[in-house]
């Protein structure tokens, strides 16, 4: 089985990946605050079940390395951030390119994602976010240097919205591209390896991967 726990042998994953043979993709998945405070089995009254580990087996079966964990209830943010950069250190010290790692996250996975893009300033690092930006993104994070290739998947009829703002134009961007979604189930579309999300971040990590 490819699913990896970060909390378990990632040690071991890291000597192992130094043996691949280079054109592994690695995706961390960083799931929403529901699974945190609830568990794997977490359930929306609004928006259901948070389908995790078919997101996790969807990443799997299109061919990635997925990279996840359910955040413990008590996971600190700033430190958690700082764990997940240091897993992505320890790949590109085995030889990963940085264009095969992408950090995908949904609502506060996607807040930590940015925030593992401040730390490791890479520009080359692939960024997935669902659900996450809103008007006041652009203001939180004027001050902040924000690195990496970035793509943005928002749902019209949920709360957050583009990402735009927030990442075009800005120098250490070497990408952005953003699907707008109209599947009418507001914050729910992050819940499920909907094919509407899942087909273009796919394409996007891969064509990424090929970039020098």
């Amino acid at each position: 089985m490819r699913f990896l726990s970060i909390l378990v042998g990632f040690l071991f994953f890291v000597e192992c990946a130094s043996a691949q043979t280079g054109s592994e993709k690695y995706v961390f998945y960083l799931h929403g605050a529901i699974v945190q405070q609830q568990g794997e089995n977490a359930v929306s009254s609004a928006y259901g079940k948070y389908m995790y580990r078919a997101i996790i087996d969807s990443l799997e079966k299109n061919g990635f390395i997925a990279i996840s964990e359910v955040r413990p209830k008590d996971a600190s943010f700033d430190a958690y951030c700082g764990k997940v950069a240091v897993q992505i250190d320890s790949l590109l010290l085995t030889g990963v390119p940085p264009q095969n790692i992408t950090v995908l996250g949904a609502s506060v996975g996607a807040a930590m994602a940015l925030e593992v893009a401040m730390i490791t300033a890479n520009r080359q690092i692939n960024y997935a976010l669902m659900g996450v930006c809103s008007e006041s993104s652009p203001r939180k994070y004027q001050q902040k240097k924000i690195c990496g290739n970035f793509f943005s998947v928002y749902e019209s009829s949920d709360g957050p919205g583009s990402c735009k703002e927030l990442l075009f134009n800005r120098s250490c961007v070497s990408g952005f591209r953003e699907v707008k979604l109209n599947m009418g189930n507001g914050h729910g579309f992050l819940y499920q390896p909907y094919k509407e999300w899942l087909h273009p971040l796919v394409q996007w990590i891969n064509e990424s991967s090929e970039k020098q």
